[in-house]
């Protein structure tokens, strides 16, 4: 796997794509397993070959080089429908970028600069949860909602992981911008609806059951695995632990093989001919 330009011919993407991309500015791309990962131009490569990693290895745990779960990896390829990006500014990424990406690519899960709060070359703690975070409710939402509607479906309360949220709403699960009876929410916003509140929720469960810490935690969530594994419900525990769905079970290594794009030494950028950068054939 590579994180190279948006203008590399190797990149599986529509003329059209590549040319939004371009015009935006989002030109440091990778596509494991042919899942969009784009990033602003001014986004640090450490930054975007880390969020390439985690993609990739939330795909494939083993490493091995193929997806655990190709169904979901097929689903999540789908650019029409989402894609994550990496914005630098939020000024730029609402009123410039975000309106011309819009014209050709699906919905947008970000993992900005001013979440990861960027400073050098590399992410550091808060910038590798960030990532995570963004990673899973991406793959939650657009992966294994659509694939699996019965067991991690988030249009509505009635798959096991819409009736699990409901049922630790208010009980060990508050998110921030909800209320609940004598705790009313903490910052303004909305995050009643299965898509947010159940990603949101799962998102705290899979990645604190996996071993790993959340970067925040909801209102009255648990503060470790074990006080965690005795409040969920079953059927969801059960869920988890299930190979057919291939969910996180251990944590991320953070080191799945990103490498990285040789300097351009032909064309100048909006040029397909001639790129020396690297192909990502035959690579997640």
């Amino acid at each position: 796997m590579r994180v190279t330009s948006a203008d590399d011919p190797a990149l599986d993407l529509l003329d059209r794509e590549r040319r939004a991309l371009t015009e935006a500015g989002m030109t440091r791309v990778a596509m494991p397993f042919g899942v969009l990962l784009a990033a602003d131009e001014a986004m640090p490569l450490g930054y975007v070959e880390q969020a390439a990693a985690i993609l990739a290895e939330m795909l494939d745990q083993d490493m091995d080089g193929v997806a655990d779960d190709p169904t979901v990896a097929a689903t999540l390829a789908r650019r029409d429908v989402a894609w994550l990006a990496m914005p630098m500014d939020p000024e730029r990424w609402e009123e410039e970028q975000l309106p011309r990406l819009m014209e050709d690519l699906g919905y947008d899960i970000i993992i900005p600069e001013w979440w990861m709060e960027v400073s050098g070359p590399e992410p550091d703690r808060r910038g590798r949860a960030v990532m995570v975070e963004e990673v899973h409710h991406f793959m939650t939402q657009f992966g294994f909602s659509a694939v699996y509607p019965e067991v991690f479906g988030v249009e509505d309360w009635t798959s096991v992981l819409g009736r699990e949220t409901e049922r630790a709403r208010c009980l060990f699960w508050q998110h921030p911008e909800n209320d609940c009876p004598g705790s009313p929410a903490e910052i303004p916003g909305d995050c009643s609806d299965p898509s947010c509140d159940a990603v949101e929720f799962y998102q705290q469960v899979a990645v604190m059951r996996a071993g790993m810490e959340p970067g925040w935690l909801g209102i009255g969530f648990p503060r470790d695995r074990d006080e965690l594994e005795a409040l969920l419900g079953e059927e969801l525990k059960a869920a988890l632990d299930d190979p057919r769905f291939h969910q996180l079970r251990s944590p991320l290594t953070f080191a799945y093989p990103v490498l990285r794009a040789r300097p351009r030494v032909g064309p100048r950028p909006g040029s397909t001919e001639g790129s020396t950068e690297g192909s990502s054939e035959g690579s997640p």
